[in-house]
């Protein structure tokens, strides 16, 4: 029996919904079509309680499948707004991508552009950086965050190779570094305190101080917060002795002054 009489298929696509036993099903014809198209099942509930929209056993409570699709970047879930351009823009996005398991993403109108300012959320599997998993925070069609399955995170890097790598400036009320150890060794009275001399010496040959990276190592390698620190007030503490010493030399003098004024 067709859908119903009509001379043509201009009033569109008709559409019956079933319930039943088994769930929920959908089908559809045209109005000149001599029999209607096949159920779809469309939503199930088994006798566990869950419940599946495209999937006929359920293993989770609410579980969404299209196992007959095999487009690699197939959206499984959306949220839909109209009218705010021209077609509509999926807000919210969930689906399947070439690259991501998971994908949160802001959307597309019909004609494929996106709106202003717009965001990425994909979670990456055996993706060709060669991490299996791992998360990616995009926004206007670049990476800004990436977190690895390793624990590294990037903020304007996609492939941090530290706990954390930043490209860019840090701005911070304070900073906290652990330390291992630390300058104080200069005043034990086991420290061989370098002479002038051979301050001046090792500057003259090396171009920079004992013990502190030259200007070529910094450029290159950049430098250890804590490390440096550390390194820096060794060099106080040996500024310091130096100008102790200075000042019992120079009392010594004055002393040595005052007796030949007496004599």
């Amino acid at each position: 029996m067709a859908p119903w009489e009509d001379t043509d298929n201009s009033g569109g696509v008709n559409h019956q919904l079933n319930f039943n036993n088994d769930g929920l099903f959908y089908r559809n014809a045209y109005p000149l079509d001599s029999q209607w198209g096949n159920w779809k099942q469309i939503l199930m509930a088994n006798s566990n309680g869950n419940v599946g929209i495209g999937v006929l056993n359920p293993n989770a409570r609410f579980e969404v499948s299209n196992s007959l699709n095999t487009n690699q970047n197939e959206v499984i879930a959306s949220l839909t707004r109209f009218g705010t351009a021209t077609g509509g823009s999926s807000i919210v996005r969930f689906g399947y991508h070439s690259s991501a398991d998971f994908e949160v993403n802001s959307g597309y109108t019909n004609d494929g552009n996106r709106f202003g300012s717009y965001f990425d959320l994909n979670i990456v599997n055996n993706h060709n950086d060669g991490i299996n998993g791992g998360i990616n925070f995009a926004a206007n069609s670049s990476v800004k965050m990436a977190i690895k399955a390793n624990g590294n995170v990037g903020i304007g890097i996609t492939n941090p190779k530290n706990k954390l790598d930043v490209k860019g400036t840090v701005h911070s009320q304070e900073v906290l570094v652990d330390m291992k150890d630390w300058s104080d060794f200069v005043f034990k009275k086991e420290y061989n305190l370098p002479t002038l001399e051979e301050v001046e010496k090792h500057i003259a040959e090396k171009g920079h101080l004992e013990n502190m990276p030259s200007e070529e190592e910094v450029l290159n390698n950049g430098i250890n917060v804590g490390e440096m620190n550390a390194k820096l007030l060794q060099k106080i503490e040996e500024l310091t002795l130096y100008m102790i010493e200075m000042k019992k030399e120079n009392e010594r003098i004055k002393n040595d002054i005052l007796k030949l004024k007496n004599k």
